[in-house]
């Protein structure tokens, strides 16, 4: 990612310029008429400055071409739905964004800087919900509610943008909003995110016009839309909370992520269901799942640049400038680069982990590759569920051209191959030694699979 550090430094002086403008423009308004009004705000500066400044550098990095311009209201595949009684079921990824922190900032600062701040905030996450293609439904006061999926996407596809959302989110938090606020004097121990995020089916979720025509909206209504924003109450500062629906419909490992726990008086109290736990119609308690998304776990094998994965994850990640780690898909017949977690493969599709260095270099070769694959949910056997596989090991060394040509090729490269087998989330760590057993590189590459 083009430096993620200045992001929101660029955001907050957008919105700053944008509203320094509109108070001068404000100041000479009365001696408008309606007419010059018009013509004078034509001439300030539009979204696009900073309205896509997020997606172009998240969009790229995730696979994802074009931008998302979409508005903000109803889902554009629900349009033909306002101001009708017609319902329809059609599933849906819901997600809540509240900022924590934001309300004592008007207590301390002036009020045309606290909106500046929060309005710069509250464009970072529409953004950041639209860089994965969610739909942004709703802004309300602090907090942005979203739907991920359409007619268009598929279901797998729509719980990964949501996770991949989540993730970033906290990325922008951490690594840029945070020291900005440090580096402006603000009090940033507690500001942050918390979210609430969760997948309902299609025969969970039913869309409809609620309201009346001119005062009304349409929207999508089930136990899992509901569930999303209690998951965002729940939910710990900086932290995601991931609901029964999408933790069973992807089979997401209990690796990452964990059961909330709360301090109590004489120890810590687990919380592995949604609380206060709503009853059925017989009285029943519902029990429904919850658990929080471990964000340092699932950065691992996040599609976000190495190199700015190492600074959060430095016990894990381990970043080399000689070293490049890719994965590979080969998809009717056509082989394209998979990126990391970013989308559902279907399964027997043949893949290919590809390590490369480059040669002309001070790096003790020949370079020991070790290859480390996981599978995750109840479909994989028993006797490799959750469990690290040995390792497959392949040496990268510096090769002449030819006997007639002296010279080293200029990189070095090793593969092995793999296929997708069983649903859910997998991934294949490497890890890279020189001859003398140096540890040069480590990453993890994750794959989805329907």
């Amino acid at each position: 990612m083009d430096s993620i550090e200045n992001t929101f430094d660029q955001m907050f002086e957008a919105v700053r310029n944008r509203s320094t403008t509109a108070v001068a423009k404000s100041e000479s308004m009365e001696a408008l008429d309606s007419k010059q009004i018009s013509e004078e705000f034509s001439g300030l500066p539009s979204g696009p400055q900073e309205e896509f400044l997020i997606q172009s550098k998240i969009r790229p990095i995730f696979g994802k071409p074009g931008l998302n311009s979409s508005a903000i209201g109803t889902h554009p595949d629900f349009i033909s739905l306002e101001g009708t009684n017609t319902t329809q079921k059609h599933y849906t990824c819901t997600i809540f964004v509240d900022i924590k922190g934001s309300t004592r900032l008007s207590l301390l600062y002036p009020l045309e800087f606290v909106y500046q701040f929060k309005n710069a905030v509250i464009q970072t996450c529409v953004e950041t919900i639209r860089s994965f293609d969610g739909h942004i439904h709703r802004l309300m006061g602090d907090a942005v509610m979203a739907f991920f999926g359409g007619r268009s996407t598929q279901k797998e596809d729509a719980v990964a943008d949501a996770i991949n959302c989540s993730v970033t989110l906290r990325a922008i938090l951490e690594g840029s909003i945070k020291p900005w606020m440090e580096r402006k004097g603000l009090d940033a121990k507690d500001f942050g995110f918390r979210v609430g995020c969760d997948f309902g089916n299609d025969e969970e979720v039913l869309w409809g016009s609620f309201g009346y025509s001119n005062v009304g909206e349409v929207s999508a209504t089930g136990l899992p839309v509901d569930m999303a924003s209690k998951l965002q109450g729940l939910a710990g500062k900086n932290q995601t909370m991931l609901g029964q629906g999408l933790l069973d419909f992807v089979y997401w490992p209990e690796k990452y992520s964990t059961i909330k726990t709360r301090d109590r008086g004489d120890g810590k109290e687990s919380l592995p269901v949604v609380s206060p736990n709503i009853t059925d119609a017989d009285g029943n308690p519902l029990n429904y799942k919850m658990r929080q998304l471990s964000y340092d776990k699932s950065l691992e094998f996040s599609a976000l640049p190495r190199s700015f994965r190492e600074k959060i994850c430095s016990g894990s990640v381990r970043d080399h400038t000689e070293i490049d780690y890719k994965c590979y898909s080969i998809e009717n017949g056509s082989k394209q680069e998979y990126i990391s977690a970013s989308r559902f493969l279907g399964p027997d599709i043949s893949l290919s982990f590809v390590v490369r260095s480059r040669t002309n270099n001070r790096l003790k070769f020949p370079l020991k590759v070790v290859f480390r694959k996981t599978n995750h949910g109840p479909i994989t056997p028993e006797d490799e569920r959750d469990v690290e596989q040995e390792g497959v090991v392949r040496y990268l060394r510096k090769e002449k051209v030819s006997k007639y040509n002296r010279s080293f090729h200029p990189v070095s490269t090793v593969e092995i191959p793999e296929s997708t087998l069983y649903r859910g989330l997998h991934t294949m760590k490497c890890q890279v030694y020189d001859s003398d057993g140096i540890l040069l590189f480590r990453d993890w590459i994750g794959v989805m699979i329907k």
